[in-house]
């Protein structure tokens, strides 16, 4: 039931991130990053799982590129059956390979334990101040949360933006530590 109600609400968000225009995703997109940097975590972190980013998601390449630069280890996700992720550190030697919904992912590299993490860049669609997430509806960052005691960050375009959640949550759902508005 709670996911025909949120469906409606992921249709508008995917429609109003592709609406941004440029310049106001470009503007939005530098304050996420420098407000990202600023975090005492993030400087702490020595190991950061993000995602590759889907064209009408925030744009993760700065940041991937940013956390190489500063001797950090980044890891993204490969799904795998049941909905479950691994995340593979992202190198220049790194295979990647463009699954059926069309992002790419990791298909070599040890699997870093998600215990390890010390930051997480959590996609998803929609963001209350208050630390709820709405995601894109596979469940694998519902799967895979809990399992990890790292800061969970979100970097909230305009269009991504609530004060509260306007959607159903669940009790499985797990609170972000910190919502970043662009």
């Amino acid at each position: 039931m709670a996911d025909m109600e949120k469906a409606p609400l992921r249709q508008q968000t995917i429609q109003a991130l592709s609406q941004l225009p440029a310049d106001q995703r470009q503007a939005a997109s530098e304050r996420l990053y420098q407000a990202l940097w600023a975090l005492p975590q993030w400087q702490a972190a020595q190991t950061i799982a993000t995602t590759l980013s889907s064209a009408i998601e925030l744009n993760t390449q700065p940041i991937i590129a940013r956390a190489q630069a500063e001797g950090k280890t980044v890891a993204v996700p490969q799904t795998l059956p049941h909905r479950q992720m691994a995340f593979r550190p992202l190198t220049a030697d790194t295979t990647l390979v463009t699954t059926k919904f069309g992002l790419q992912e990791p298909q070599d590299g040890p699997v870093i334990a998600p215990a390890d993490f010390d930051l997480i860049v959590v996609p998803g669609l929609k963001f209350a101040t208050t630390g709820e997430r709405l995601g894109f509806g596979g469940g694998y960052y519902d799967r895979y949360l809990p399992q990890t005691t790292g800061y969970k960050v979100a970097l909230a375009l305009p269009a991504q933006q609530a004060v509260r959640p306007t959607w159903p949550v669940e009790a499985f759902d797990v609170l972000l530590d910190a919502v970043l508005n662009g």
